[in-house]
């Protein structure tokens, strides 16, 4: 019998807070909820036909309301070969507020945009983490997204590869599934909602499904080279 390679893949952030720790995410532009976002891809991964080439994928979406520290520990208890989370991004408050306070044609949303991957060295197995997120990224420049480098420009993330828009997060501004979950890990920043522009972008179904058909093909390309 042929192996099944196994993916776990969940929301960012839940619907019904039930902890200090655990919140909806991020506000849009618009004020919708960022797990919205989250879910509106991880959905996709439920589909038959992201389920072939021997890939199973594990899903958790934002309205299960699974926390931060339960989400790790059920993905431990699975031991899956990668460990997907899903985000979409915002900005300091301070830029936010300049940007919407100069309007739509604010040309600070120009630095305030695009995707991003997120690794940390502390994970058990930084370079297949990182190997999985230079995939994505290549995915994703591919059908013209953006890399968002405000990270590494306004809040000096450590930026390892400013092509791709990849970060190795490591404390204090780690990220607590990257080095508490058993297996390789990427996070998943698919854009950045508090752009008004990009908002819009990201509410297309068209744009949602050209992320999660990038993101499966990256699978696919991770589970051939491992």
């Amino acid at each position: 019998m042929e192996s099944v390679n196994t993916v776990f893949i969940c929301s960012g952030h839940v619907k019904e807070p039930a902890s200090k720790i655990d919140h909806k995410g991020a506000k849009s532009f618009s004020g919708k909820w960022e797990y919205e976002f989250n879910d509106d891809i991880v959905q996709y991964f439920e589909d038959e036909s992201f389920r072939k080439n021997d890939i199973q994928y594990y899903v958790l979406k934002a309205a299960g309301n699974i926390g931060l520290k339960e989400r790790v520990e059920y993905a431990n208890t699975i031991v899956p070969d990668l460990y997907l989370e899903i985000h979409h991004d915002s900005a300091q408050e301070s830029d936010i507020k300049k940007a919407m306070n100069e309007g739509e044609n604010s040309i600070l949303w120009n630095e305030i945009q695009g995707f991003s991957l997120h690794y940390s060295e502390q994970n058990c197995c930084p370079e297949r983490s990182k190997a999985f997120a230079q995939m994505v990224a290549d995915e994703l420049l591919k059908h013209g997204f953006t890399p968002n480098l405000y990270h590494a420009n306004i809040e000096n993330m450590q930026c390892v590869d400013r092509k791709r828009g990849i970060y190795n997060r490591i404390p204090p501004m780690g990220l607590y599934v990257l080095y508490n979950v058993k297996n390789p890990a990427v996070v998943i920043e698919c854009g950045t909602i508090i752009n008004p522009h990009e908002e819009k972008f990201l509410t297309n179904n068209d744009t949602r499904k050209k992320i999660a058909e990038a993101i499966h093909r990256s699978v696919m390309q991770y589970f051939g080279n491992n």
